[in-house]
C-alpha cells in the first residue's frame, strides 16, 4: 500500500482507533487496510500517482462521491483517473479542483 498512499497533514505518524474500534497504525508505515480507510474519509492519507488502479472497480457514483468529500488537489485528480471516460466523473472533478483555487 506504500506505492498507493502517502500520509498528510500529520507532523508525526502515530496510531489512530477508528470509529469502528479498529486500529489503524501509521508509525509502522502504510498499512494494509489503507483503501478501506480511505474511503471512511480518514484526513490523514493521501494519493499517490498511479493509485487510480485501486478505484478502477468502483462505481461512477462512489467515485464522484470520494471526488467532493476529497480535501486535497491531488486526490481529486487521481481519483478522476479511475474512470477517464466517465464525463459526469470529470465534470465533478473539474468544479472540485476549482473549488481548491
Amino acid at each position: 500500500m506504500r506505492k498507493y498512499f502517502e500520509i498528510v497533514n500529520l507532523k508525526i505518524p502515530c496510531s489512530f482507533t477508528l470509529n469502528d474500534g479498529t486500529r489503524f497504525d501509521l508509525r509502522t508505515g502504510i498499512p494494509n487496510n489503507s483503501l478501506e480507510v480511505f474511503k471512511k474519509e480518514f484526513p490523514y492519507l493521501g494519493l499517490k500517482p498511479g493509485a487510480e488502479v485501486l478505484f478502477k472497480k468502483e462505481t461512477t457514483g462512489a467515485i464522484i462521491l470520494l471526488i467532493k468529500k476529497a480535501k486535497r488537489i491531488e486526490d481529486v485528480e487521481i481519483l478522476a483517473l479511475a474512470k477517464p471516460d466517465s464525463e459526469r466523473v470529470q465534470e465533478v472533478a473539474k468544479a472540485k479542483i476549482a473549488e481548491f483555487k
